[in-house]
């Protein structure tokens, strides 16, 4: 789901497309309906409005304050990245392709993530 986030104090308001945290760490959302820290997973589709340098620099933010698996989708190249530490993997959609994540123990179909953007 979409989801309102300030890294740290003195960061601006950010908006994930999609993300994923923890039940327990959603509900202690602050008063301000922030959630603090970025989210464990976030997942941003990119747009035409997007530019690599904003994409960046919501990565870079994200993993240094609390995201473990930051993902690009772009669904004009049928293809996902996945940032997990100092690695990204790239996906592209081919029959049966599929990804693993850190942060769930499952398997998404690659074709599925791209039909929902």
């Amino acid at each position: 789901m979409e989801m309102t986030f300030r890294p740290t104090p003195e960061h601006e308001v950010r908006i994930a497309d999609v993300c994923c945290v923890p039940r327990k760490r959603f509900t202690a959302t602050a008063g301000d309906g922030y959630l603090m820290g970025a989210p464990e997973l976030v997942d941003e589709v990119i747009s035409l409005s997007n530019t690599v340098a904003e994409i960046n620099d919501k990565m870079y933010i994200c993993m240094k304050n609390g995201c473990v698996s930051f993902w690009v989708v772009d669904p004009s190249h049928k293809l996902v990245s996945i940032t997990e530490g100092c690695v990204t993997t790239h996906f592209a959609s081919r029959k049966g392709a599929s990804i693993s994540c850190c942060v769930f123990n499952d398997r998404l179909p690659v074709e599925a993530i791209l039909e929902e953007c």
